[in-house]
Formats: C-alpha cells, sequence, structure tokens
C-alpha cells in the first residue's frame, strides 16, 4: 500500500514537472537581431518589441537596451555574435550577403526574407515572421483584421492617374511592380508608370508623356516645396496644373508591413477622393 502511495506521488510530481518545464519552454524569450526596418516593425506589431535586442540605424528604436549593429548594407559582426540571438532576421535587399553569410558560418540562425513588393508578400512574409516567433495565430488574426480594412473601401467613381516621385535629379520613380505600385492600385488609382524595373529612372518627357493627376512623393531626400518649383514649368502635367503633389511619411511608402501598407493605401485613396 505504502509503495503504491509513493509510486502515485512520483508519477504526480513528475507530471507537475513536465508541465512547468513545457510552460517555461512556451514562456521562454527568444533574442531576436532585426537587420531590416520593416521586419523591426512587423516584430513591433507582433509585440516583441522587449525580445528584439540589436537592429540597424536605420530601424525605430523603442528601447535603449536595443543596440544599433549595422547600417542597411554594413554590420558589426562581432557585436551581433555577443548579443547571444536565436534568431537573426534580415531581407535580401538589405545587408551585404557575404556578411549574412558570416552570420550563418559562426554559428548563428539567420533567416533571410525575399524583397516584398505585394500585399499577398506582406502577408506571407508577416505569418512567417508570426511562426519564427510562435506567435502564428496573433499574425493570423492581424492579417484578416487589416485585409477586411481594405475591402471596406468603397470603389471610387473615376480612377486617377498617379506617380510616386522618388527623386529628381535625375528622376527615379516607382512603378506598377513595386510595393508602392502595389499600394496605388489599393487605393484605387492607376500607376502612370508601367515597367518591369520596381524604380525606374525616367526623364521628364516620359512624365509629360504619361500625364499624372497626381504626384506623390515620400518625406525624405526631397521637399514638397522643391518639388512643386520642379514641376511648376510644365502645366502640361496636370498634377502640376492643377497643384496636386503630396507628401506623405517615408515609413509607410518604402517599409512594406501590413499596418504600413493599410495607412498608405487610406492616405493615397483620401487623396484620390479630394
Amino acid at each position: 500500500m505504502q509503495n503504491l502511495i509513493r509510486l502515485s506521488f512520483v508519477k504526480l510530481f513528475l507530471f507537475f514537472f513536465f508541465i512547468v518545464v513545457c510552460l517555461s519552454e512556451v514562456n521562454k524569450r527568444i533574442r531576436i537581431v532585426s537587420l531590416t526596418p520593416s521586419i523591426t516593425e512587423s516584430l513591433y506589431i507582433l509585440g516583441e518589441g522587449e525580445n528584439v535586442v540589436g537592429i540597424t540605424k536605420f530601424c525605430r528604436r523603442i528601447s535603449n537596451n536595443q543596440k544599433i549593429v549595422g547600417t542597411f548594407l554594413e554590420l558589426n559582426v562581432e557585436e551581433i555574435v555577443r548579443l547571444s540571438p536565436d534568431v537573426v532576421v534580415v531581407s535580401k535587399e538589405g545587408p551585404r550577403k557575404e556578411l549574412v553569410d558570416k552570420l550563418k558560418r559562426v554559428g548563428l540562425k539567420v533567416i533571410v526574407f525575399d524583397p516584398v513588393n505585394s500585399f499577398e508578400q506582406i502577408k506571407y512574409q508577416f505569418l512567417k515572421i508570426g511562426t519564427i516567433i510562435n506567435k502564428y495565430d496573433l499574425a493570423k488574426e492581424i492579417v484578416e483584421e487589416y485585409q477586411n480594412k481594405l475591402h471596406n473601401f468603397p470603389k471610387l467613381k473615376n480612377s486617377k492617374k498617379v506617380i510616386c516621385i522618388l527623386s529628381i535629379h535625375p528622376i527615379f520613380v516607382a512603378s506598377d511592380k513595386s510595393y508602392i505600385g502595389e499600394i496605388i492600385k489599393y487605393a484605387g488609382g492607376e500607376n502612370a508608370i508601367k515597367s518591369k524595373i520596381s524604380f525606374p529612372q525616367i526623364d521628364i518627357e516620359e512624365v509629360i508623356k504619361v500625364k499624372p493627376d497626381i504626384i506623390i512623393l515620400p518625406d525624405m531626400g526631397i521637399s514638397e516645396k522643391e518639388i512643386i518649383s520642379f514641376f511648376q514649368p510644365y502645366k502640361e502635367i496636370p498634377a502640376a496644373k492643377n497643384k496636386k503633389i503630396y507628401v506623405l511619411p517615408s515609413n509607410i511608402l518604402c517599409q512594406p508591413t501590413i499596418k504600413n501598407f493599410y495607412t498608405a493605401v487610406n492616405e493615397v485613396y483620401k487623396i484620390l477622393n479630394e
């Protein structure tokens, strides 16, 4: 009888020990180094800010405990190793490949994401990030939330031609194959620039030829005053003639996250409705 009681106690102890171990694994913090601003923002959306221990100079810093481990192209490999991350996440458009390969050679787990140019790719990347940090269900819930919001935009009566200018000396623009092009499409506009290249260089004659009704630009590197002054002489361009030139926050136009995409679509939709 005593042996039976003792055996039952041992089984009960092992059962609770197993539960405690499992819970500790579930709640274990994952130390993350993020080397791409948009991926960093996606981690924040998923509530992983405290677990992001290393970021680049161009990522939004939310804690003094976060170490700056590089720029968009360069990395401090030694600093990243010192942080002992469980995982390093980065886009192929980010740091030089040889530096990313070096991180792999020193034994770090590195996950490299493909570039994002469409809403479908944004959703796929966000769900993959959610899977990596054991938050797939939350990521799926957020994707569905923003997907529903995007479907709720009333259809525009008349589509307008839009061009997004990234620089004017020389002129670089965002084509219909870019992330910005996807924003314009979802907002109900027509991207005036059709190209297989995401960000082609064009001349002023091409801008005159496509006759954009609206010009948008990110608030970095070029001011609204400067671009208005540049286009002022070209009255044959409807956007210049009618003063339809708008500056939008660079993060929503240039950092492809599920939240930024919706915010950018909403802003461009309001411009198209004016």
